[in-house]
């Protein structure tokens, strides 16, 4: 008689997955060199974030000097208990002259930033004169600010021009190789980007549950309500006219930003949480009057959209714009110029005597 078999299903699942570790760290190890992810999503964070720190940057252009030029002069005790050094403390001292030439640098650095020109040596140099500009009035600033400075550490190492860029024309172009050390820097800032999202979302929820307001479903209601940030009181009136609305949206932000780090592990529950995000983020533009903050924080939930959607989004946009019927009938119009200049002479002439006079 055979004696019994001492192997059981757990010892047997050990015995086949002996060379899990190893498939995993391959795994981890192509995902970082194979390829270069996020690159859309990268693409339109670049774009979002640039044109709203251009509006920021321009929309202040007349007040500029009085609130970080030499006008701000009596911030400098609260500059020295920040501790800025080199070389973000260089316009502290600085005259109107330097100032303004700073000013122009840097709103050139955001138009080439967003746009997408040279912007491995561009982003460095934009979180430097960013950041010297941005800390000259910090309590003027919001959390938009202090994130963007965040996000532009990590953009350093991003490949953030690979896609709807003057640079990825002019790659394609030259047929210029990716390498692969790129490829790790690149996903490695993908991971740092994903990870303080994760941590401003989670951060801000377990903030919000520990007030009273927030757990008893009005914490909503108070800041549309307020002087400060009502800018549309008829819109806020109707919105918190009933209780409903605000206990859900209360709710609702709560959640969804504590549970943010773990719905992205899903591809569905994903979807749920950017979209509800994105509706936050669109009633603290409108309904508060901050839309840098909300612009800014939006702009970095748009690596977590494949890229498959930014593609459909954009071809939807572009037949939107290109093929309604004012857009064809003024491409109608500039075909029609460039072929009368590009005609020769005598045939213009020609074509001309040949149109019939218009009957009166």
């Amino acid at each position: 008689m055979n004696a019994p078999s001492t192997t059981t299903p757990i010892r047997s699942w050990l015995r086949h997955q002996r060379d899990l570790p190893q498939r995993l760290l391959d795994r981890v190890v192509t995902w970082f060199i194979a390829d270069r992810h996020a690159d859309y999503g990268f693409a339109v964070m670049r774009i979002a974030s640039g044109s709203f720190l251009l509006g920021w940057l321009l929309l202040n252009l007349p007040i500029a000097s009085r609130i970080w030029g030499p006008g701000s002069g009596y911030w400098q005790p609260y500059r020295e208990i920040l501790g800025y050094n080199f070389p973000f403390d260089l316009l502290q001292s600085a005259g109107p002259g330097v100032f303004w030439l700073w000013y122009i640098v840097t709103i050139a650095l955001v138009v080439a930033f967003l746009l997408g020109w040279r912007t491995r040596i561009v982003t460095p140099l934009l979180f430097i004169a960013y950041t010297a500009l941005n800390g000259q009035n910090t309590p003027i600033s919001d959390g938009g600010n202090y994130f963007i400075r965040i996000m532009l550490i990590y953009l350093i190492l991003v490949d953030v021009s690979r896609r709807w860029s003057l640079d990825a024309r002019r790659r394609a172009a030259t047929a210029s190789p990716e390498t692969q050390t790129g490829s790790v820097l690149h996903n490695i800032g993908l991971c740092l980007v994903v990870a303080q999202v994760c941590i401003v979302y989670f951060e801000a929820g377990l903030y919000k549950v520990q007030g009273t307001l927030w757990q008893n479903g009005t914490a909503v209601y108070y800041p549309l309500q307020s002087v400060a940030y009502g800018v549309f009181p008829g819109l806020t009136d109707l919105l918190t006219q009933w209780t409903l609305p605000v206990f859900i949206a209360t709710y609702v932000t709560v959640i969804a930003q504590i549970a943010f780090p773990f719905l992205l592990f899903n591809t569905v529950t994903r979807r749920i949480a950017l979209i509800t995000l994105l509706g936050m983020h669109l009633s603290i533009a409108v309904l508060m009057g901050l839309p840098f903050f909300s612009g800014i924080m939006a702009s970095a939930d748009a690596v977590l959209v494949s890229g498959a959607t930014w593609i459909a989004i954009a071809t939807w946009l572009r037949t939107t714009l290109t093929q309604n019927r004012f857009a064809l009938r003024l491409t109608e119009k500039v075909g029609t110029l460039r072929a009368r200049k590009t005609a020769p002479a005598g045939e213009t002439r020609r074509d001309e005597k040949a149109e019939p006079a218009p009957v009166e």
